[in-house]
């Protein structure tokens, strides 16, 4: 459950990252031992940043600790507002692309002709769908029954966080579960 409740801190407000992790670090369990080097590394990588040793200036040897700022910051992982505002989270959009095109070329490393070929199949199923889009049909988006729901679950759970209804603790466990009984 400690895993579920890491990927739920993709879903808290950017603000409230830092005691998410606290409250993680409390519930940390022991075994493995490895789940506190997983919880520092997250933090060090994409929450709080590294400490480090700076020579104070006009101090001699003297050392001052100074905070860097992640690796990558939360601005760039974190998912609370598109989840909140029913946006897509992934790239999803360019994962099928390249599915589809590797389904339809066959291979990983195809002749040009044949990537000519299928740019020419794709280039006429993008004219129809602009021509369906011109008269007024739109696309239609199949999307599993279950990731619709999964994305109704995560919705009322960031707005029961926000609206004070769920404690932090009981929004990354509920998350968790989210996450991890729909994988």
């Amino acid at each position: 459950m400690f895993c579920g409740m890491m990927d739920g801190l993709a879903f808290l407000p950017v603000a409230d990252l830092p005691n998410g992790v606290h409250l993680l670090r409390t519930l940390c369990p022991d075994d493995p031992p490895e789940a506190a080097e997983l919880l520092d590394y997250f933090d060090a990588t994409y929450v709080s940043g590294n400490m480090r040793r700076n020579p104070a200036p006009g101090q001699g040897l003297r050392l001052v600790m100074r905070r860097t700022p992640p690796m990558f910051p939360p601005t760039i992982w974190n998912v609370h507002d598109a989840t909140v505002n029913g946006d897509s989270r992934t790239n999803n959009v360019c994962e099928g692309w390249n599915n589809k095109f590797f389904n339809l070329v066959g291979y990983a490393h195809p002749s040009i002709w044949r990537v000519v070929e299928w740019c020419q199949k794709e280039e006429a199923t993008v004219r129809t769908l602009i021509q369906q889009d011109a008269v007024g049909t739109p696309p239609v988006k199949r999307v599993q029954q279950r990731y619709v729901q999964l994305q109704q679950r995560l919705q009322n759970l960031c707005r029961d966080l926000t609206s004070g209804n769920k404690t932090i603790a009981e929004f990354l466990r509920g998350v968790g579960w989210n996450i991890r009984l729909n994988h």
